[in-house]
């Protein structure tokens, strides 16, 4: 049975996922290696993926005209981003900004740019 490894780039429509398959060639005229993508239509049953997520599709049956593929295991998850942890994680985390930037250092008070570029 044939099964490619692929990155999700696409979880818009219901069941259904795009996967992209990297794979390296070699062109025999110039002895480089290019790297060519493929891209896959395959089945998702319980829209589990999340775009960025590394996932593991197997040929089957034809599902409808473009999708000939099932997704078998999620290998790795993407992270998500949460903007209001991360704001929260800022504000407790002590600045290391110079102060003309905002931050507070407490040696470098009545120091200037050009006193603290000196050093």
């Amino acid at each position: 049975m044939k099964t490619y490894v692929g990155k999700v780039i696409s979880d818009k429509a219901n069941k259904t996922i795009l996967v992209a398959v990297d794979r390296w060639m070699i062109v025999p005229k110039y002895k480089v290696k290019i790297k060519r993508t493929s891209k896959f239509m395959a089945h998702d049953e319980n829209n589990d993926c999340r775009m960025g997520d590394i996932v593991r599709i197997h040929i089957s049956r034809p599902l409808s005209k473009n999708k000939t593929w099932r997704m078998t295991d999620i290998l790795r998850r993407e992270r998500v981003y949460d903007a209001e942890a991360a704001a929260k994680e800022a504000e407790q985390r002590p600045s290391d900004l110079p102060p003309s930037l905002g931050g507070s250092q407490p040696g470098n008070l009545n120091r200037g740019f050009a006193a603290s570029a000196v050093l």
